[in-house]
């Protein structure tokens, strides 16, 4: 009966250890992910979305070179691939830093475009008359119109501005947690005297918090629901499952963190118990 009474508490503050220890990962996760703006150039960078939306803009550039009789292979590399890079990821910091974005190259996509038109020209001994040039630089002006919609996503920008409104919440609640995880945890290990008990029960908080962070994110994870997300454009389609993915499995991995280090706690006393007994003899 006496160790009922004992045991009791112990396991209320245990459980409810974990559920703060478990907000405490959860909130790290979320602070690590959606408020970081490196972590979203890095999905963009992992999935080639500058490929895809570079290869969207040659393909746009190069109909409407076909109206003007000039060949595709003419205007396949008059978007540099550094330009969208340096665009896409200055679109994505001006969203988390909440500063004005300006874009970059169109005046070096036009100068490409005019400069392979009249090489091409050169070659194949087409003149250019004043009023071809004129075409050339409509041409020019019409291509490079549409680039900024293919760096700037409106929902994109939303979605951060609304993101970043938590910040200071999300900062505020995550200390909070900390803060009384840590306490509770103390609170814990002082009730209890021996060294192997306290790594027994300390390993209960990790293993519980662990458990809560892997099994629903798992869930998601192999269920595939990730996967049928409706967005008709391939780059962006990639991009966003990519992003909602590494969101997700930084939960697991948070879990199996923490089940990992209740493992070792509880191996650490099992060797202090065998110890003590071993001392007791």
């Amino acid at each position: 009966m006496n160790h009922m009474k004992r045991t009791i508490p112990r396991w209320i503050l245990a459980f409810i250890g974990s559920l703060l220890l478990f907000a405490t990962l959860a909130l790290i996760c979320i602070r690590m992910t959606l408020f970081n703006q490196n972590f979203m150039i890095q999905q963009v960078r992992r999935t080639g979305y500058v490929a895809t939306i570079r290869k969207d803009m040659t393909e746009s550039i190069q109909d409407l070179g076909r109206g003007s009789n000039i060949p595709p292979e003419v205007l396949a590399d008059v978007v540099p691939k550094e330009v969208v890079s340096t665009n896409v990821e200055n679109y994505i910091r001006s969203i988390y830093q909440e500063v004005p974005f300006e874009l970059q190259g169109e005046n070096l996509i036009k100068e490409n475009i005019l400069k392979n038109v009249e090489q091409y020209a050169e070659q194949n001994n087409y003149p250019i008359d004043e009023a071809t040039r004129t075409n050339l630089t409509n041409l020019a002006e019409n291509a490079t119109k549409n680039y900024a919609a293919y760096i700037e996503i409106p929902y994109l920008l939303e979605y951060g501005k609304k993101v970043m409104t938590f910040r200071a919440s999300l900062n505020l609640i995550l200390i909070l947690a900390s803060v009384a995880s840590l306490f509770l945890f103390l609170g814990l290990i002082m009730m209890v005297k021996m060294k192997h008990q306290r790594m027994r029960w300390s390993s209960i908080v990790f293993f519980g918090a662990g458990l809560m962070l892997i099994v629903l994110p798992a869930a998601i994870y192999f269920s595939g629901v990730i996967n049928r997300l409706g967005i008709m454009s391939e780059g962006l389609y990639r991009f966003v499952t990519q992003y909602i993915t590494a969101f997700d499995l930084s939960f697991i991995v948070a879990g199996v963190g923490s089940t990992a280090l209740a493992i070792l706690l509880v191996l650490i006393s099992e060797r202090l118990r065998h110890k003590k007994i071993v001392k007791t003899q």
